[in-house]
């Protein structure tokens, strides 16, 4: 009784979050612009009260169509996404946060047969490997980082949007970017880091904007027996940034399944980009070398841990044209990027069927919502 009350406080809390979101200025601003229509709230209405069983407010459909002008009433509001999809989706929350964790993702990914950074060194729970998993004592870690050059470290738990990476350049115990010891930024990151290999992307990558890792959002989900991919943004940093993440100041744009470009990339809070404001590369029609391998990575993946039922994945492409696995994120991965940057709802024709299922979930008591894992409605409920 009191995980089903804990968990209905959490699906509360979150939609509270996500309202408050849009008493931020810069976004009221955007979405205050856009009026809907008579037969456009209508058609939310219809879709919304039909399926989900009740309205929802019409913010994040004026929100979304902000961004390309295009109208969907399949738009998707992050209200219902985190609180709800995301939670309701995946269940085994101990799964989420194990393979969350950014060192056991990299050991996990040897098996998959999948490429991530190198990692150099790496912490967990304070017991510090080597790339060859010796344990190192404090002295073995100050003498193997003393002259390690340049290097890229980060938290591996609890971290999102580039919060705490770093590239470092660490000569004499210094880094030379901040003037710190190496063990003041590790004591930074606290007990759970990783110190990797500086990744170099694909050239068509590196074409748009060399400073970053430039990465493609992709968003897997499990759906009756199939598991499905919404549409891919890809992230790209700008303004001499190392981080392409949009809470970072990156900017987003559209990609197609074949790796074509879209027209126009987007920061968070709508700046557009026609070509990059760096290298002034035009985005419309660009295509990225062997995305459609990126593509069947993530899904890959995703069968592997197919214990879990929405995931969004990281990835890139390295020099040599591999798919680079960077991370996946379980918890708060977000729809509001792909619907930006597209201009439709994340998932399309599935939407009303998504809707029942949410009701479904909603109505379930937290124990009992396994039965119904992944879609699966049960025939009463078709």
């Amino acid at each position: 009784m009191l995980n089903n009350s804990y968990n209905e406080l959490l699906i509360k809390l979150g939609r509270q979050g996500e309202k408050r979101k849009f008493k931020d200025s810069r976004r009221e601003v955007i979405y205050t612009k856009i009026v809907l229509t008579k037969e456009q709230k209508e058609a939310i209405d219809n879709l919304y009260v039909t399926n989900y069983g009740k309205k929802i407010p019409y913010t994040w459909h004026r929100h979304y169509t902000a961004y390309t002008g295009n109208f969907d009433v399949n738009y998707l509001p992050e209200l219902l996404f985190i609180p709800e999809f995301e939670r309701f989706e995946n269940l085994n929350k101990e799964y989420t946060k194990v393979f969350e964790d950014k060192n056991v993702l990299y050991l996990l990914s040897k098996s998959m047969g999948v490429k991530m950074p190198k990692s150099l060194f790496m912490s967990i729970a304070g017991i510090v490997r080597d790339s060859n998993n010796n344990i190192l004592s404090k002295k073995e870690l100050k003498e193997a980082l003393n002259n390690i050059g340049e290097a890229f470290i980060k938290p591996t738990i609890d971290s999102c949007s580039g919060n705490g990476c770093q590239v470092i350049d660490v000569q004499n115990g210094i880094d030379l970017k901040t003037g710190k010891s190496i063990f003041e930024i590790i004591d930074s990151k606290g007990s759970d880091w990783t110190i990797q290999e500086r990744l170099i992307c694909h050239e068509s990558i590196r074409n748009i904007y060399p400073q970053s890792v430039n990465t493609f959002r992709i968003m897997t989900y499990r759906w009756k027996e199939q598991i499905c991919h919404a549409p891919v943004i890809m992230r790209i940093g700008q303004g001499d940034s190392f981080l392409d993440n949009a809470h970072a100041g990156g900017m987003f744009i559209a990609i197609d399944d074949d790796g074509t470009l879209h027209k126009k990339a987007f920061t968070e809070f709508k700046n557009e980009f026609v070509e990059h404001p760096d290298t002034k590369l035009k985005f419309e029609g660009y295509r990225i070398d062997l995305f459609e391998k990126v593509l069947l990575t993530a899904l890959h993946c995703h069968a592997i841990l197919s214990q879990v039922g929405c995931i969004n994945w990281d990835f890139t492409i390295d020099k040599d044209g591999e798919p680079i696995l960077i991370e996946a994120n379980m918890n708060g991965g977000g729809v509001w990027v792909f619907e930006m940057a597209f201009g439709y709802g994340p998932f399309g024709e599935k939407t009303p069927e998504m809707l029942r299922w949410i009701r479904l979930m909603e109505k379930t008591k937290h124990s009992e919502r396994y039965k119904y894992a992944f879609g699966c409605m049960g025939e009463d409920n078709e």
